[in-house]
């Protein structure tokens, strides 16, 4: 409540009116106020504390009017500058709340409150910095402000500053140790500094003070999946989202456990839910359209209406920046953006790291935009290789978008899509003349900002796949991307069926990807074949491998045909290979790097030609290593493809042995020439570019 002078002889009167508001008789107080201003029309306090009264009634056109009058009668009353400020906050409003959040401060720089809020609506921006001084602004004032140490800490964690959130709570549960809220910070701390067993702990020690306390069920989950234990996890996710049913986050995770385990449908239907509560959350929705891609029940055509979907939601109220102010001289040298979440330990790192390393410095400056929550080793590797750094883990996406442009960034190169950690929304406002996705998502982003997907012929053929994606397609003469062999795989061994009579079908690609139609096919494929077995890649779940199990054995194949293996460490999971006669390739949503692997291990991978890049790069891949003969132009095709292989032994043993120097001698491994095909592209379109008084980049990609 306002605490400001009272006018002469009102003061019991106004007394009566506050003690009202706060027992929750607002009619009462409502009266109590409007007789007050009957009286003192130019009662500022009167005026805010109807204000306050009349927003909790949802009246706020009136309660807006009361707060403006109070200011134009004490335009320095900082209580109807902070309340203002809530109004606007409360309409979503942030940039005018912000505004009245800091003119309240000009009037009282110790409102403590003013400064709080005004972090949590920086923070809700991404303004992280911002957000940061003005929690450490309330500190300052009131040290021992719980709400705002959680804040402050939650913010550490956001920002990728582990350790300084780790003391925050510690600090925190030193001085109240009884306060179930410091434990589970604490303890979701721990888990993000990959302290899994002390964060479980403190998790438990939470529940037992608060029984059902869905938070700390979800954090405990989350350090539970670090320790492999993925059943144990899912239990409390259960917990989580039974306690509180309308807790999205914990639906989001519970989504990410349950599509590890290979039940994509059913993780879909809890990321629909989780957006159903919060609809305004672009990363959970963006797991949701990277799930759609592994199901064989959504169509190509849905999964672009979905996508688009997404860049409407989210990028339709940013608004773009001008035409970056660039020299546009065709043969200057480029200055390419390179944006990712993965500058880290990663599956495309050693992609970017070619990419880095090639690229030829006389033609082009490289910058890395980087959003890497937690830097490793590779990033330091990475860093090295970029001309230019630049992390924005802690920019709002505007601030991020600012900062490219001040750059001169001339052509900007998305490497995540919507995988973890995207900054998509960071290209809505165009902060580079040309904005181009490669490699690290197999679909389109749904933005119009973007203008090209870099691609290939044989992955997006012309004219067949060009309207299933926002962008135009950029396709470059041979490959999409480059597979970098690994420098600590084991050496090829024979081929294992040489040796024996049964013959082995493997997938070593995530388990999400054996989708319904997959599972159908690959069944009949073993049924068909007498003296069979298949390998798969089954996670760290036991349930998920029961379930896959269960699902081969439904479709008629006896459990002890299919050999289910767990998630391995790197050298064990190259040696799996030994075991494998033939790959298969999963669909729709083929492998990648994966596919790489199996190569590279000698073992060549049947697949089936789809519509779209998605389910298009074993063909990509098969066909750049020059063996057309392992691919299925339909599904038909497959059983017929397969037992001719198996009944060509001595073909694939000779190809076994010399699988590493074909892979090698084609393009699929060739970095410089992939960069210079990639560098010749992009001058390409960037000459174009130069050429055209108008920047309907969408004419200039026509090749």
């Amino acid at each position: 409540m306002a605490n400001v002078n009272v006018p002469a002889g009102l003061e019991f009167a106004f007394a009566d009116a506050v003690r009202q508001h706060q027992a929750g008789q607002l009619d009462a107080a409502e009266q109590g106020y409007r007789k007050l201003l009957e009286q003192a029309p130019s009662f500022p306090a009167a005026l805010c504390n109807l204000g306050v009264l009349l927003v909790a009634r949802n009246q706020l056109d009136e309660a807006v009017r009361c707060y403006h009058l109070a200011l134009a009668f004490d335009p320095r009353f900082a209580d109807a500058l902070f309340n203002l400020g809530n109004l606007h906050r409360k309409q979503n409003q942030p940039a005018e709340a912000i505004v009245q959040y800091q003119a309240c401060l000009n009037a009282d720089a110790d409102h403590a409150n003013a400064h709080y809020n005004l972090g949590t609506v920086y923070s809700s921006l991404g303004q992280f910095s911002d957000a940061e001084m003005s929690f450490r602004q309330v500190l300052r004032i009131e040290p021992q402000s719980k709400e705002c140490t959680l804040r402050l800490g939650d913010l550490l964690l956001r920002t990728g500053r582990i350790e300084e959130g780790v003391k925050c709570f510690r600090e925190y549960t030193t001085i109240y140790p009884d306060d179930p809220r410091g434990l589970y910070n604490l303890g979701l701390a721990l888990a993000n500094a990959n302290q899994p067993a002390e964060a479980i702990e403190l998790q438990h020690r939470a529940l037992k003070l608060k029984a059902n306390y869905p938070e700390a069920h979800n954090a405990l989950a989350l350090a539970l999946e670090l320790l492999g234990r993925k059943d144990d996890a899912l239990f409390h996710y259960e917990q989580a989202v039974k306690a509180k049913p309308d807790f999205p986050d914990a639906w989001s995770n519970f989504a990410v456990n349950l599509s590890e385990q290979g039940r994509c449908d059913e993780a879909i239907v809890c990321l629909r839910r989780s957006l159903q509560i919060r609809p305004d959350a672009p990363a959970i929705h963006s797991n949701l359209l990277l799930l759609l891609n592994y199901s064989s029940s959504v169509t190509a055509e849905q999964l672009r209406a979905e996508h688009e979907e997404w860049g409407q939601r989210f990028t339709t109220p940013v608004q773009p920046q001008p035409a970056p102010n660039v020299p546009l001289d065709p043969a200057r040298r480029l200055r390419i953006g390179y944006l990712s979440a993965d500058f880290r330990q990663h599956t495309i790192s050693s992609f970017i790291a070619a990419l880095f390393q090639h690229h030829d410095r006389t033609q082009v400056e490289v910058f890395a935009y980087s959003n890497v929550l937690r830097d490793d080793d590779i990033t330091a590797q990475l860093r090295g290789l970029a001309d230019q750094w630049r992390n924005i883990r802690e920019l709002s996406d505007r601030q991020a978008a600012e900062l490219i442009e001040r750059d001169g960034i001339d052509v900007l190169i998305d490497l995540g899509g919507h995988t973890a950690g995207n900054r998509l929304i960071v290209c809505a406002y165009r902060p580079a003349t040309i904005q181009a996705t490669l490699f690290g998502y197999p679909n389109t982003t749904g933005l119009e900002a973007i203008d090209f997907r870099i691609t290939d012929p044989v992955s997006d053929p012309a004219g067949v796949t060009d309207s299933l994606y926002l962008e135009k397609c950029l396709r470059l003469p041979e490959v999409p991307w480059i597979y970098v062999p690994p420098t600590d795989a084991p050496d090829v061994s024979p081929l294992p069926a040489s040796t024996r009579k049964s013959f082995t079908f493997g997938c070593l690609n995530n388990s999400a990807k054996i989708s319904d139609r997959c599972l159908e096919h690959w069944a009949k494929l073993i049924q068909s074949l007498p003296g069979t077995r298949l390998v798969l890649l089954a996670g760290q779940s036991q349930s998920a491998q029961k379930r896959l199990s269960e699902r081969f054995m439904k479709a008629g194949i006896l459990r002890e045909r299919i050999q289910l293996v767990s998630r391995l460490p790197r050298r064990q999971y190259f040696e799996t290979y030994h075991d494998i006669d033939l790959a298969l390739d999963p669909f729709p949503y083929t492998g990648g790097v994966s596919t790489g692997d199996a190569l590279w291990m000698g073992v060549p991978v049947l697949t089936v030609a789809g519509a779209s890049y998605l389910a298009r790069q074993g063909v990509m891949q098969m066909l750049a290593i020059g063996l057309p003969e392992f691919i299925a132009e339909d599904l038909p095709a497959l059983v017929p493809l397969a037992k001719m292989w198996m009944n060509r032994r001595p073909e694939l043993a000779q190809l076994r042995q010399t699988m590493r120097e074909r892979l090698l001698a084609s393009p699929l491994t060739d970095a410089p020439r992939y960069v210079r095909h990639l560098e010749a592209t992009l001058r390409g379109v960037w000459a174009k570019r130069c050429a055209s008084h108008e920047p309907q980049l969408e004419e200039l990609a026509d090749e």
